[in-house]
């Protein structure tokens, strides 16, 4: 359809050899020997890809003749204004040829990713597999807790015992918190899920009031906590989560494959990172 658009608008269409063409500058080798060149710039090609890329990303349909020569002007005049700067030796300036080459990894980076989005996609089992472990680890109450921050595991654990043995109360524990500036917080409503799961079991066979029986671990931070109020938890519907949810596999998918492709590839530093910085002055 498109194509026969393009006559209507009244462009020579005719395909593109690239070993017969000179090939000015990196531009040349994203061209493939099927592609359609619609008009040639100073010797540099504008592209039938290119044009349909810049109509998908304009919202332009294919019958849209009027919209589609705009867009093919737009084109024309980018590719002249990015020959003067080839010219004129912008395009080589060392600022300008690494903004190139980000933009170009950024660019393939993104596609990269979507094209593995496609071939591994998270399907409504994946889904609702997950929201039913969630649902188990959540258990059937929440809670509020107060939490006593530490500076390690130890200190955690000594100011542990000391409430269990009643030679101080939590209060007490507040208060010394607060004199050398560690973080006393309450918290919204939590459940088991939040939480790791030894504290979440210890926190389940609490009662209000009082001191959970084992320490919270986050983020290598070590916590105290008493829990100051607990109530049924409202379970969310599927429904109602199952966005959420899919989004969240899809981004630890795409990590995971990311981390893969990292630990795959062959890194051979070529310069000092010390030496690279006096370089760069």
């Amino acid at each position: 359809m498109i194509h026969r658009c393009l006559v209507v608008i009244g462009f020579c269409i005719f395909s593109f050899a690239l070993s017969g063409c000179q090939q000015a500058d990196g531009a040349r080798t994203l061209i493939a020997q099927d592609d359609v060149v619609l008009v040639e710039v100073d010797g540099r090609p504008v592209t039938l890809p290119m044009l349909e890329f810049l109509m998908q990303a304009r919202g332009v349909a294919e019958d849209d003749t009027e919209a589609m020569r705009a867009l093919l002007d737009e084109l024309i005049r980018l590719q002249a204004m990015a020959n003067a700067a080839h010219r004129d030796e912008v395009s080589t300036q060392p600022k300008v040829r690494a903004e190139r080459m980000i933009k170009d990894i950024e660019v393939q980076y993104i596609r990269y990713l979507e094209d593995f989005q496609s071939a591994h996609p998270v399907s409504d089992k994946d889904v609702r597999d997950v929201y039913e472990r969630q649902l188990e680890r959540a258990g059937a109450q929440r809670y509020r807790i107060v939490t006593i921050e530490y500076p390690d595991q130890a200190a955690a654990l000594a100011a542990l015992n000391t409430l269990d043995e009643g030679r101080s109360s939590f209060e007490e524990q507040m208060r010394q918190a607060d004199e050398h500036d560690r973080i006393v917080q309450r918290t919204d409503w939590i459940d088991a899920s939040q939480v790791p799961p030894d504290f979440g079991a210890a926190l389940a066979e609490s009662a209000s009031g009082q001191v959970v029986s084992s320490l919270l671990a986050l983020e290598g931070k070590w916590y105290v906590a008493r829990l100051e109020d607990v109530e049924e938890l409202d379970v969310p519907a599927f429904e109602a989560v199952r966005e959420g949810i899919r989004r969240t596999l899809n981004r630890q998918r795409n990590q995971a494959f990311i981390d893969e492709v990292f630990e795959a590839a062959e890194i051979t530093p070529m310069l000092p990172m010390d030496q690279a910085d006096v370089d760069a002055r």
